[in-house]
Parts: structure tokens; sequence; C-alpha cells
């Protein structure tokens, strides 16, 4: 039986060709590719090729909200245009990453309702994201974070790559120390528990450059307390999460999807 699955690439500078041409040449079809892009003059630049099954989406970004929740907003302008329920799967790809030909086809090989390692490379099941999300991608902070979460506490299946992903390039250079708060925070609002966040910044880097110790690993840790100081609201299934990390924390073993 043939497997529908819709791709969708959120980007705002990074041109993402490179990205749906590896999709394009997936040994398992992709049905439709939804390109959505953040920058108008890359948009038209990209409306004037003729890649196969690729439709590109303008959606200008509000820079006033912190990146995980633009690109959800962006993701869900073009998912209100579609019908998800016509498909099986959902592929979601940052521009920045390559799938080899057979990442679709080794990821699905034990049929899992959600697969992929952060948000790089996500492949899920439509029908639970319709069901348990409403067909919206999460607009929040840690979007990845969130969906694997929200699919493990429905009781989905959700298992890490199978087959991995390739990156065009790597991060370079810090996030502000407003970014590491803001990802503490949403370590809180997921259910972390105070062992898994304190150890985070167990290795301080140095950086020759700027002659300094990085200390980024430590603004999420403070962002974290802080939250926890001021009750912050917390996700629905954090209490779940929370007590999932602490019984693997006695089992030796450490909280990850």
């Amino acid at each position: 039986m043939l497997t529908k699955i819709i791709a969708v690439i959120p980007t705002l500078n990074d041109d993402p060709t490179e990205t749906i041409q590896s999709i394009i040449s997936q040994s398992v079809e992709v049905s439709k590719i939804l390109a959505v892009i953040g920058s108008k003059s890359l948009y038209n630049k990209l409306v004037a090729t003729k890649l196969e099954r690729t439709e590109y989406v303008y959606v200008k970004p509000d820079f006033s909200q912190p990146l995980g929740k633009r690109v959800a907003a962006a993701i869900n302008t073009a998912f209100a245009k579609e019908a998800l329920e016509e498909y099986d799967y959902i592929l979601k790809v940052d521009a920045e990453t390559i799938l080899p030909p057979d990442f679709v086809k080794e990821n699905l090989k034990r049929l899992p309702d959600f697969i992929g390692s952060g948000g790089s490379a996500m492949l899920f099941k439509a029908s639970p994201f319709l069901k348990a999300l409403g067909g919206k991608y999460p607009e929040v902070f840690a979007d990845d974070t969130y969906l694997a979460s929200k699919f493990l506490y429905e009781g989905y299946t959700v298992k890490r790559w199978l087959c991995s992903p390739q990156f065009k390039i790597r991060e370079k250079g810090y996030h502000s120390y407003k970014h590491g708060l803001q990802r503490g925070i949403e370590w809180y609002k997921l259910g972390y528990e105070p062992v898994h966040v304190l150890d985070y910044p167990r290795e301080f880097v140095y950086d020759i450059q700027k002659r300094a110790l990085n200390i980024d690993r430590v603004f999420p840790v403070i962002g974290y307390f802080l939250a926890a100081l001021r009750r912050v609201d917390r996700y629905e299934f954090a209490p779940w999460i929370f007590i999932m990390q602490v019984r693997r924390l006695i089992y030796g073993r450490q909280f990850k999807y």
C-alpha cells in the first residue's frame, strides 16, 4: 500500500533547494513539499524555479517572537491550506539538512508514530498529529521537544532515527543570554527534573578568540530555576515527564527521544 507523505521545510534566509532535491530523490516518494519562506527576496527567487511536487509559501515573520514560535507559526500558516487527513505521514525538515536517499524508507521500517532526534528532521504520522494536537504545529520555544513529548504522553511510539540526516552547515557563534534563559524556562515548562538540568553546564568551553569562558550553558539553568520560583505554568504532560525522568535516573538512563 502506498504511503502518502507531505513534507514541510521552514526557512528564513537559507536556500532550501538542496534540501528539496534530497526529498525529491527519496526512494519512498514524498507526495508534496511545502517550502515555507520567511524572506520575500528568497521567495521571489524560488518561485521562478520549477521543482516537482514543490509549493513555495511566503509567511512574513514576527521577529518579536522567539525562533521556535516563528517557525511553528509559519508551518501552521502553510498547513492551514492543506488537507492533512489525506496523508499518512508528515516530514518536517530544516533547510540546513540533507536527507540520504533512503532516509524515509529506513525510518519507516518499524512503522513509528514519531521518529527523530532534534528538530532538523522529524517524521510523524498525520493521524496522531491531528488527534493529539488538532493538526496544529506547537507554537512554543522548543517545538521539536514538545512534539515528541506530546506523542509520548499520548501513548504513541517515539523512536530515534534509524537513518540519520546530514547537515549542510553547523551552527556557529553563541546565542544571547536571553535565548539561554528562555531555553531553561522551556525545560521547566516541559517538566524536566533538576538533576537533569544541573548536569547541563558541567563543561565550560574556553573560547580562544574571545579569551573567555563560554558560560552559555549556565543561562538555561538560571532560567529553569527562575521559572520554578515564579511558578510558571507548565505543559499538561510536565508531571508525567518529570516522573519518567526520575525513574530513568534511578535506573541509570537519561531521558531522550
